[in-house]
């Protein structure tokens, strides 16, 4: 990262994260400019700095595809736990629906 165009840029951000660490403050919070500036840089530098910008597309790419899925996950599970299941059958109510499925035999020769 140093030996690109954005020495200086990646050089703030290095030392935003460090000062931030060290106050235990949010990093993305705190340098949250100095990331924007850095990605600025990178992105007006975009032949030396590709490889990187290739792997951040990537990973943002398979975070967001990661969090299309665990929410259609949820809408599944969502779904199938509103639908309320059949409350299971007594041996009495089996048996009675036995019977209505047999039809009646009719005595055909009277």
């Amino acid at each position: 990262m140093k030996g690109g165009g954005c020495k200086e840029e990646f050089e703030g951000w290095e030392k935003c994260v460090e000062d931030a660490e060290k106050a235990g403050d949010d990093v993305v919070e705190r340098c949250y400019e100095a990331t924007a500036a850095l990605h600025r840089c990178m992105e007006a530098h975009a032949e030396y700095y590709q490889p990187i910008l290739r792997a951040e597309r990537a990973m943002a790419a398979d975070l967001e595809a990661a969090k299309a899925s665990e929410q259609a996950t949820e809408a599944s599970d969502a779904a199938s736990s509103q639908q309320p299941a059949a409350p299971p059958q007594t041996e009495e109510e089996a048996a009675g629906e036995k019977q209505a499925a047999v039809p009646e035999k009719h005595d055909v020769a009277a």
